[in-house]
């Protein structure tokens, strides 16, 4: 049964993730009704990641705030929101899992990046949607979750 719950509530919070994905790409921002219940999710996930010590929930934590850190320091070059979706990963997944997600999100936008450069369809100027990159790495790290 609580193997059950866990995987239930990572099943919601990469569908979370994903409308929140489609809804970056669509509008450039993410609805704070979305991002709160997101993060609720991810908070009532805790109790049920039995794997994650409280270290490694605080470092999770600590990830995404460093994130939104760098939003403010960056006068929102990085969302908040996305700031804010990386914390809650972080209080879900734990702090190991939380930095793979944000690198293979980093590493997908980087390639994504070079690609529009080289057909110039963009400059260094364009804005990216990240949330699609974090709920691609999200999906990495949660299929090990649910594999294990």
């Amino acid at each position: 049964m609580h193997l059950t719950i866990q995987n239930s509530l990572i099943i919601i919070i990469g569908g979370l993730l994903f409308i929140a994905g489609i809804t970056d790409i669509r509008k450039q921002m993410v609805s704070r009704r979305l991002l709160w219940i997101l993060f609720m999710v991810c908070l009532v996930t805790v109790p049920f990641m039995t794997e994650n010590s409280i270290l490694s929930i605080i470092g999770g934590l600590a990830v995404g705030f460093c994130a939104i850190g760098i939003s403010i320091a960056s006068k929102e070059q990085v969302g908040k929101g996305d700031g804010i979706v990386i914390t809650a990963i972080g209080l879900a997944l734990g702090a190991r899992r939380c930095l793979l997600v944000v690198c293979i999100a980093s590493l997908l936008m980087s390639l994504i990046a070079i690609v529009i450069l080289l057909f110039r369809r963009g400059n260094r100027h364009t804005r990216l949607p990240f949330l699609p990159a974090i709920f691609a790495g999200y999906v990495f790290c949660a299929g090990q979750v649910l594999i294990c």
